[in-house]
């Protein structure tokens, strides 16, 4: 275990496991582009996820959970063409609903005119102060938004937009290193809902992803404007651990060094490599 300061010249910690990782290079256009996608297959563009993720105040327009999946109002094959203002920004649940034919199009219109954070915006998915702080393995980060990074691949990222919706970047991969489900600015996408189960509880901005069969927990919360992550992850097929009071990677603890520490504005926060 050792650190030294990152290439780029910010302040960064970097920390070595004597395990041997395989780097996995995707830059978020090329993740986007791979996908983001509607049933069709037709790619949405990231502009279009972003005003339509705008429009609903960063939640599905029926509910508020900040996972997004994007529909189409009247069905694409009868208008062939990607048009905003015949799109809805949903949930995962609620595009499942949507595809399956339970959702209609007059519900669906509404939703768009009044989405449900525009209705409670104190639901929606958000830190409203100066720095964003965010706690892992007793270890306080201000203003950090890489957060977990293995052999330069960013596996979690935390950002906010106008300062205050946050917005996730969480790549999820299974044992055997298949890329099983990733969010890229809250755009959700999976192979398969059905094993996934994603809560939100807006009061503590509680949200908790997890698929019980593979073995994977994404929770994040905010207690006093401050966010903890827990994670149980993979990469290249080595198990990956994010708690409040250590980060393990294949079973051995790292970071411990960072330990009740507070550092601002570094360029990441655990970084590691072999």
């Amino acid at each position: 275990m050792q650190s030294k300061p990152h290439k780029t010249g910010y302040p960064s910690i970097i920390l070595y496991a004597n395990i041997v990782l395989k780097p996995l290079h995707m830059s978020r256009e090329e993740k986007t582009s791979h996908f983001s996608t509607d049933y069709l297959g037709k790619t949405i563009p990231v502009q279009i996820q972003r005003q339509l993720r705008k429009e609903c105040f960063y939640g599905c327009a029926v509910c508020g959970v900040p996972l997004l999946k994007y529909a189409h109002i009247v069905p694409y094959n009868r208008i062939q063409a990607l048009l905003p203002e015949n799109m809805i920004a949903l949930c995962p649940q609620h595009y499942y609903k949507y595809d399956s034919g339970d959702l209609s199009e007059s519900s669906l219109r509404e939703a768009k005119k009044d989405p449900h954070h525009k209705l409670q915006p104190q639901d929606a998915f958000f830190v409203e102060s100066q720095d964003l702080t965010i706690n892992i393995g007793k270890c306080k980060f201000i203003n950090t938004h890489r957060i977990l990074a293995v052999d330069d691949f960013d596996l979690i990222t935390v950002t906010r937009e106008n300062g205050k919706y946050l917005l996730l970047d969480v790549n999820l991969f299974d044992r055997m290193n298949s890329l099983i489900a990733t969010i890229s600015e809250n755009s959700w996408v999976a192979g398969n809902i059905a094993g996934w189960c994603i809560d939100y509880v807006p009061q503590k901005k509680h949200l908790n992803i997890r698929n019980v069969q593979r073995n994977i927990t994404f929770e994040m919360i905010m207690e006093n404007t401050e966010l903890y992550i827990d994670v149980m992850m993979y990469y290249n097929s080595y198990p990956i651990s994010v708690t409040r009071n250590e980060i393990s990677l294949n079973g051995s603890e790292i970071g411990i060094e960072l330990k009740n520490s507070v550092l601002k504005n570094y360029d990441i926060c655990i970084a590691a490599y072999t």
